[in-house]
């Protein structure tokens, strides 16, 4: 008997997220094609893997047994098939990354472009996520995220010197209201705020003042998912940002944003690619993490 090694594959991700549905957006197909994989996984062993009824799944004694066979061990054995493909002349496979928007934009794209030209048979996939996820469950081969809220169990790599926060307002928003002078001023502007999709809450700002690290939450009409629509929020008048000086920047230095009380902005831990320590690395994934590793 034969068996698609593909079909294990989807076999293992439907096991992992209990779920057609989220296994198919986990893989980039159809939830028919994650369907037909299984049915086809099935003739192949003779066996029913999974009870289906249009609201539950449930997977049978048999899954159970062939995922406690062959699941654990699926990912070594297609990053081993990686790893025997990198014999060519170029390393070939996917590298999936979640990061958020700004973080594509400024730390990975800028680094990465260069990729595509240099190795046409490694595909990136940069998954914009304003929220905390599991990598090795959401089908990840890593993410990013600030080296102070990455968890210990994870490899950590520098991608970005640290980052240098910077409160700014519009000329037009600065000529319509007072100039804030001190941290409790804040409380009379219009505030500009991201809020985070893992628990919905707002992200709060932190400011500096006496040595002291002050955590500050204004009020606003405004809140958003994305830095990049603060800075354009800002930029229109519409209230004060607290966004990271390379976005900042720039606008600062043509006169569309003005830098408000600097002494009182942070510098947080550098931006880090994490991604789960694994027995094996593919090529490709390696070519990318060695693309991004911030020379300090």
């Amino acid at each position: 008997m034969k068996t698609n090694l593909n079909d294990l594959c989807t076999f293992t991700a439907v096991i992992q997220n209990k779920n057609f549905t989220k296994t198919a957006a986990q893989l980039g197909v159809t939830q028919s094609a994650i369907s037909q994989s299984i049915c086809h996984l099935e003739e192949q062993i003779g066996l029913k893997l999974f009870n289906r009824t249009t609201r539950s799944l449930t997977v049978t004694d048999a899954g159970q047994r062939l995922f406690e066979l062959v699941g654990k061990n699926i990912e070594d054995i297609t990053l081993g098939l990686e790893l025997l493909s990198s014999m060519h002349d170029k390393p070939v496979g996917k590298v999936k990354i979640s990061a958020d928007d700004y973080v594509i934009k400024y730390h990975l794209w800028k680094k990465l472009k260069n990729i595509v030209f240099d190795y046409p048979d490694i595909q990136i996939e940069l998954i914009s996520e304003n929220r905390r996820i599991d990598i090795a469950k959401e089908g990840y081969d890593a993410g990013v995220r600030l080296g102070n809220l990455v968890e210990k169990d994870m490899v950590a790599i520098p991608i970005s010197e640290p980052i240098k926060m910077c409160l700014v307002a519009s000329p037009d928003y600065i000529a319509k209201h007072t100039m804030p002078l001190s941290i409790h001023d804040l409380k009379k502007h219009a505030c500009l705020h991201v809020r985070i999709l893992t628990d919905h809450s707002l992200l709060s700002w932190t400011f500096t003042e006496n040595g002291q690290n002050i955590a500050f939450k204004g009020e606003g009409q405004l809140i958003f998912t994305s830095i990049e629509q603060i800075l354009e929020a800002s930029l229109c008048g519409y209230g004060i940002a607290y966004i990271p000086q390379d976005l900042a920047g720039p606008q600062i230095n043509q006169g569309h944003l003005i830098e408000i009380m600097p002494e009182y902005s942070i510098t947080h831990p550098a931006f880090y690619l994490f991604y789960t320590s694994r027995k094996l690395v593919s090529p490709a994934f390696s070519i990318i993490k060695d693309a991004l590793k911030q020379t300090l």
